[in-house]
């Protein structure tokens, strides 16, 4: 059995069966898939709701005191290691493969979703000043640190044994390596192997199905045109097929890097020119109140579970975008891993988490931000669309771009990020999906990378034709379920590993040091 789950191929046919019946299952009863699988969120969230909004941010403390320890100065690699990125292209990569294009889709949604639906929003009888405050309170906590938490140690763990140690780029690796001295190790770390392969296949054609959504109605909104039609969605998909899959084949310093940097670019311009045209000065008061949200609130936030309240939206919302992230770890743990040789777990923790952390309160205190000005002192139009429709809150981001001067520059550029956004966050999973499949390679072969590229694109297109986004969405939340354990198991796998290379490192010190003496003394007598 070992031998035969050692095979190179292995991984790929075990994720492409769980690929396969996940993906039938979808098209053939996606009421049905959709109904089964929220029905076990569900009984998960009824029981263990309390368990999901601490673990992101315990798992922050963790990342912060790797950081700041003893271990903070190990670098994944050798000494004389480089980086094979400039910071700017790294952080860039990092960031926009890890949201993609959920800061357009949620955007101005978020914070306003919260001041509807939330236990501390309008409905609770606060006042309209401080459900707002809240509305943002909770968007910087679900998009904040904790999530750059949850993604920066699942990059940590692989990039620790597979540059410091040589072993292989798999999300079940540190399983194996870090408890190799248990009988539960190798079979537990298959298994992490196989889901994350399968959640990332379905999670990343998900991606792309609501990419493509988002897409369509850019280009309805910015030209008039109606691309909404089979036919329009088959050249849309094929456009983004021929951008992400050159970019996935090419080396990650030409390809992935140029993307990040292009991202990180037009969301910068579009953010800038958004703030100079509104009200500044408000913004930059979000801006104040959202440094405390995402820095200080973090603990409050983290350990409030509303016993006494209705749990619908604490369920619907922060505990399940929580294990949306975590199904993410899988490939983005990978990638992360992979673009990170070079760097400490200093560098890694610090930039990883930070950064993108002060780019999105910006991001939402300007475009969330326009969002709360239209409720309070505009027509309320955004607002009233959010509320009365609770599946499309997506394009409320557009909508705010359309109330400003300005939509003849800032559509297009909207349009820009999408699709750029799409395929990064596309190409990074395409890169991580093909390490997986191929037995965890540095660099992943460029016939596998093609093969799922057509394989994920294939579902995207059953997804959008036969509406059944709801069920792959849901199957991907469901797997993150697990990877929550993976990941914990993971992280202590590495601590014990990294205490016992530590020690190993101070003895072969001491001896050096020793021989240094004794050499020194044979020298002195013999003069």
């Amino acid at each position: 059995m070992k031998t035969f789950i050692q095979r190179k191929n292995f991984l790929f046919w075990a994720s492409i069966i769980f690929t396969g019946i996940f993906s039938i299952w979808a098209v053939v009863s996606p009421t049905g898939m959709t109904a089964a699988l929220w029905s076990l969120l569900g009984q998960y969230n009824s029981t263990f709701s309390w368990f999901t909004m601490p673990l992101p941010v315990i798992l922050l403390v963790i990342s912060f005191y790797l950081a700041f320890s003893k271990f903070g100065k190990i670098k994944l690699g050798q000494a004389d290691t480089k980086p094979e990125m400039s910071t700017f292209a790294w952080i860039g990569t990092l960031f926009t493969a890890g949201i993609g294009i959920g800061i357009v889709n949620f955007g101005v949604a978020e914070p306003l979703v919260h001041y509807l639906q939330s236990p501390v929003g309008i409905s609770s009888g606060i006042s309209p000043a401080q459900a707002a405050e809240n509305g943002m309170k909770y968007s910087m906590f679900i998009w904040g640190l904790p999530a750059w938490a949850i993604y920066t140690m699942a990059g940590l763990v692989i990039g620790y044994f597979a540059y410091y140690k040589g072993k292989k780029f798999l999300p079940g690796e540190p399983i194996a390596a870090g408890f190799s001295d248990k009988h539960w190790a190798v079979s537990v770390a298959v298994l992490a192997n196989i889901v994350a392969a399968g959640a990332a296949a379905l999670t990343i054609a998900a991606h792309i199905a609501i990419g493509i959504f988002q897409i369509q109605n850019a280009v309805k909104s910015v030209s008039g045109f109606n691309i909404s039609s089979d036919t329009g969605s088959i050249a849309l998909l094929l456009i983004m097929f021929v951008i992400y899959t050159l970019a996935a084949i090419l080396p990650i310093q030409k390809g992935m890097a140029t993307l990040g940097k292009l991202n990180t670019i037009v969301a910068v311009i579009l953010m800038i020119y958004v703030f100079l045209i509104t009200n500044s000065t408000l913004i930059m008061r979000l801006v104040t109140l959202n440094i405390r949200h995402a820095f200080l609130d973090v603990f409050s936030v983290g350990f409030t579970t509303f016993p006494f309240s209705d749990q619908s939206w604490f369920n619907s919302w922060p505990n399940t975008i929580m294990i949306w992230w975590f199904s993410w770890t899988p490939f983005l743990g990978i990638f992360i891993a992979r673009i990170s040789k070079g760097r400490t777990i200093r560098q890694i923790v610090t930039m990883s988490i930070l950064v993108p952390t002060f780019f999105l309160i910006l991001w939402f205190s300007v475009f969330a931000g326009n969002g709360f000005w239209n409720a309070f002192f505009g027509d309320g139009k955004i607002i009233h669309f959010i509320a009365n429709n609770p599946e499309n809150v997506y394009l409320s981001f557009i909508m705010v771009l359309k109330e400003l001067p300005g939509f003849a520059i800032t559509g297009p550029i909207f349009l820009i990020l999408v699709i750029v956004f799409l395929a990064t966050a596309t190409t990074s999973g395409m890169i991580s999906l093909s390490i997986i499949t191929s037995n965890g390679p540095e660099n992943a072969p460029r016939n596998r990378i093609v093969l799922w590229s057509v394989l994920t694109t294939m579902i995207a297109f059953s997804n959008i034709a036969t509406g059944t986004l709801d069920g792959v969405k849901a199957v991907g939340v469901i797997i993150g379920i697990p990877f929550m354990f993976f990941v914990l198991l993971s992280i202590s796998g590495m601590y014990r590993q990294m205490n016992l290379d530590y020690s190993k490192n101070l003895l072969t010190a001491a001896e050096k040091n020793q021989k240094l003496i004794d050499k020194l003394a044979d020298g002195k007598k013999e003069s």
